[in-house]
């Protein structure tokens, strides 16, 4: 997010602003859609040495105002009229959109709400609403949004921290379903991922963007905290519910994968969980310091219980998102490569869009590929960096739509089945 300075007289006279405004060390002076209330808000903008805000929303909320009073002369409006102009509301759907928009868009909020977690910030309500958008959003468009996260982390480490959260929530979240959680241990899942690295967030970004990361004592000190110190933080912002905290607390506790599933409370439950599926996210992520993992990999090092073959949540996690999860890189028997655009009936049947012919040529557009064929079945996963090329989104929006109907989708989910487990301890390399 590139922030601009804008002057406070220039947006005193809206009564909601589209779009969070900082002061110059980043810090949240008012949130998006939040009412100008008297005199409280324009006294808090006029008492900064500036303003800022993100570039892109400002810059759309420009031309929406441009066009609003643009019509009103063109109806002969008044001048009084024309003066007390707004801005019409943004009226971006999902078919309008460019695809990842939308999600890229959460993880700028996410940020914006996680940026000052003080008591004196509703912090907590801003990563409520994020994830309520979150939650409605991926209800809908699942795989696109596990392509969007996935694909986005193999590419660059920028806002580290907010991608991290949204990847470990919508698998986690998906584990979760397979698992059987109750709806309410579901919500709890969610929030403690979006909220389980907010005493840490500023550091993490940095950390992932450093070539070799060095850290000192002070750095330490904030990682070994960060569970504790978000628990702290999550009190203060009016958190009481007690396996959401608890969750957040143990989330990096490794001690819980040695009990069984019935000697662990509610909150032990979704801390193991969630430790599992962070490795798993971070290891298909890169940073500055070093490239991703491959889906496969990432699978042989935090899916695996002590016997060397997938546990109870190791399993799950596969059968849920596949051993080529959306936005990895696979090698066909056809001698293709491509990009996953969509989970199959199986773990190892995706949808993929082809991107390189069998002789390395980059295509002049992707082809849809259903590797459940037996000629065109995955025969390896890649890493981002042996791909030489970069897909249109556009392109593999309108692929994956062609190819995942809501009734493929449908059949695809009823498809799965427990025997799936055993498919995968054979599949994953140890």
């Amino acid at each position: 997010m590139r922030l601009i300075s804008l002057s406070p007289e220039y947006l005193e006279a809206e009564d909601r602003l589209p779009f969070d405004v900082f002061d110059a060390e980043g810090k949240l002076l008012l949130a998006a859609s939040e009412p100008m209330d008297g005199h409280t808000a324009r006294a808090t903008m006029r008492s900064r040495n500036g303003v800022y805000a993100d570039a892109v929303a400002v810059a759309d909320w420009r031309r929406r105002l441009a066009a609003r009073v643009d019509e009103l002369i063109r109806r002969d409006a008044p001048l009084s009229a024309i003066a007390r102009a707004r801005a019409e509301p943004a009226r971006q759907t999902s078919s309008s959109a460019k695809p990842g928009e939308e999600w890229e868009a959460l993880v700028y909020l996410l940020d914006a709400a996680l940026r000052d977690p003080s008591p004196q910030q509703p912090w907590v309500q801003r990563v409520m609403d994020v994830l309520a958008r979150a939650r409605e959003l991926a209800s809908r468009r699942m795989d696109e949004a596990l392509f969007h996260y996935i694909h986005n982390g193999t590419r660059h480490a920028d806002h580290y921290s907010s991608h991290q959260a949204l990847r470990c929530m919508l698998i986690a979240g998906e584990i979760g379903r397979e698992l059987g959680f109750s709806e309410e241990l579901l919500s709890q899942l969610d929030c403690a991922a979006l909220t389980m690295n907010v005493a840490m967030r500023r550091l993490q970004d940095r950390l992932a963007l450093m070539a070799a990361p060095k850290l000192d004592a002070g750095m330490r000190a904030v990682i070994d905290q960060h569970s504790v110190e978000a628990e702290r933080l999550l009190r203060e912002g009016g958190v009481t519910d007690p396996v959401w905290l608890e969750a957040v607390r143990l989330h990096h506790d490794d001690s819980l994968q040695r009990l069984a599933p019935q000697q662990l409370t509610p909150g032990q439950q979704l801390a193991a969980l969630l430790r599992r599926v962070d490795i798993y996210c971070a290891k298909i992520s890169r940073r500055a310091g070093r490239k991703a993992l491959t889906a496969m990999q990432a699978a042989g090092q935090a899916c695996m219980g002590p016997d060397g073959r997938p546990d109870r949540i190791g399993g799950a996690l596969l059968k849920v998102v596949g051993l080529y999860p959306p936005g990895c890189f696979v090698k066909l028997a056809s001698g293709e490569t491509g990009i996953v655009l969509a989970r199959g009936a199986r773990a190892d049947q995706p949808l993929v869009a082809v991107l390189l012919n069998a002789r390395g040529a980059v295509l002049m557009g992707p082809l849809l590929r259903d590797s459940s064929q037996p000629k065109l079945g995955v025969r390896a996963a890649l890493r981002a960096d042996q791909v030489p090329v970069q897909p249109s989104l556009e392109q593999l929006h309108a692929l994956r739509v062609a190819g995942r109907q809501p009734q493929a989708v449908a059949a695809a989910r009823a498809a799965l089945t427990p025997k799936l487990g055993a498919a995968v301890a054979v599949a994953v390399p140890h």
